[in-house]
């Protein structure tokens, strides 16, 4: 029943719309508006609109301009999007070809990578050192990389990642180098550090070992090689080093101890002069002290002893060939 009685007041609301519809439309037939166009000071003439069909002209036109409106607008928007898209190609082609110019650069990182690698290889044997594994050279990623037209095939993403993959092994073969060096620079200080000259000039008269005392007879091992040579030639350092001690010792007469590290020490005995003094380093060739016949000593040598972590050893094989010849 309620349902019932809002629907009927429902109908007489929307009636009731109507006719008030109704009216307002007959009104404005009703009423016009009057135009008056003067053709001279005699004549002149009357035109008449209905108010209601000038509405209907005027809304016509308001649809027509909205039409059109709409349609600039739209056109509008459809030409900035041809623009943004022209932008995006063109922004696309440049990018393209600097992918293929990153390309490029990365197959002759590869090819130098390549050379170097092998050349590594040669290098690390040289100075005992592993070489590098290739599943680590290739940093991680298996099989070859291919050639630059089947990578203009695949993903942009993925030659990006193959760029970043030449330089990974252009890194780690840099890393490599820089091993190689702090090792070469490390044997170059042990090298250094290596009696490797003969510390005076003359000829070698006694060597290294069993021998007859030629002070006290009977045998005798003898712990060092004697170069005979005149009073007051010079004594050099055969290594870099440090000066253990210098003064006078015993039989050894004035004498000079050099530590040179890495478990080397050489002793230079029976001199005329000293010329350092303890803790004062010194390098190989540098100047430590004259030849002389001090401490037991029949005659003007120079007594020369090489020890290797503290045990005497035969000095000759610490002289290098060249430096050999008197």
């Amino acid at each position: 029943m309620v349902e019932s009685r809002y629907l009927f007041g429902e109908g007489l609301y929307r009636l009731g719309i109507s006719a008030k519809l109704g009216f307002a439309v007959r009104r404005l037939r009703k009423k016009h508006v009057s135009l008056v166009i003067s053709r001279g000071t005699a004549q002149s003439v009357t035109v008449k609109f209905s108010l209601f069909r000038l509405y209907v002209v005027a809304g016509f036109f308001l649809c027509v301009a909205l039409v059109l409106g709409f349609v600039s607008v739209e056109y509008a928007g459809r030409a900035s999007d041809e623009t943004r898209l022209k932008r995006f190609i063109a922004d696309t082609e440049r990018q393209e070809k600097y992918l293929a110019q990153l390309d490029a650069r990365r197959k002759s990182l590869q090819n130098d990578v390549l050379t170097q690698a092998r050349f590594d290889d040669s290098i690390r044997l040289v100075h005992d050192l592993d070489k590098i594994d290739k599943d680590v050279r290739e940093a991680g990623v298996g099989g070859p990389l291919g050639n630059v037209a089947h990578l203009m095939k695949i993903g942009r993403d993925e030659k990006v990642d193959r760029l970043e993959l030449a330089i990974r092994q252009a890194e780690l073969q840099k890393q490599s180098y820089e091993e190689i060096l702090k090792t070469a620079e490390r044997e170059k200080h042990i090298l250094d550090h290596t009696p490797s000259i003969k510390p005076t000039i003359g000829p070698g008269v006694s060597g290294f070992g069993w021998r007859r005392n030629p002070i006290f007879g009977g045998v005798q091992f003898h712990k060092g090689l004697d170069i005979a040579t005149p009073t007051g030639s010079p004594v050099v350092a055969p290594a870099d080093g440090v000066v253990k001690f210098s003064g006078m010792k015993g039989g050894y007469g004035y004498v000079v101890f050099l530590d040179h590290g890495y478990g080397f020490e050489t002793r230079y005995a029976h001199c005329s002069a000293i010329l350092v003094t303890e803790g004062q380093s010194v390098k190989r060739g540098d100047l430590i002290a004259l030849v002389g016949s001090t401490g037991w000593s029949i005659g003007p040598h120079l007594h020369y002893e090489v020890l290797v972590n503290h045990i005497h050893v035969d000095p000759t094989r610490y002289i290098l060939p060249d430096y050999m010849v008197d």
